[in-house]
């Protein structure tokens, strides 16, 4: 092969290396230890859930999920960081969100104010994986 082509080839995997790097994907299902709620990402939509245990009528253990009582806004993303609005109104939370992707880990960083006073919290989320048994 020439010299020019051999150029263009690793250019063009360099290139497609970098932007899957860049472009990692933020979509999905994240779980973590530190909190009872479940995150899902779909594009620019976010959604915080929990699931909660009951009783069916059989007498077994059943569960539901339950949304967030928050309503959360993306702002912007900018390579592996995403940036969105996060409010309560009823708890007077207002935090803006920072999630940032590293090796498939994301850490979300709540930056803002609970009950009128200074709030910070940094979580450490997973990406959920579902096995079939």
């Amino acid at each position: 092969m020439k010299y020019k082509t051999k150029a263009i080839i690793y250019t063009v995997l360099f290139a497609l290396f970098i932007c899957d790097v860049v472009a990692q994907d933020f979509n999905g299902s994240w779980g973590t230890d530190q909190s009872n709620y479940y995150l899902t990402i779909d594009n620019e939509k976010f959604i915080s859930y929990k699931f909660v245990p009951y009783e069916d009528e059989d007498g077994l253990i059943s569960w539901d999920r339950v949304p967030s009582p928050g309503i959360e806004e993306f702002v912007k993303k900018e390579d592996n960081v995403v940036v969105t609005n996060y409010w309560v109104d009823e708890n007077k939370y207002y935090v803006r969100v920072t999630y940032t992707i590293l090796d498939n880990e994301l850490t979300a960083e709540f930056n803002g104010k609970l009950n009128g006073e200074f709030y910070y919290k940094v979580v450490n989320y997973k990406r959920m994986k579902f096995e079939s048994r």
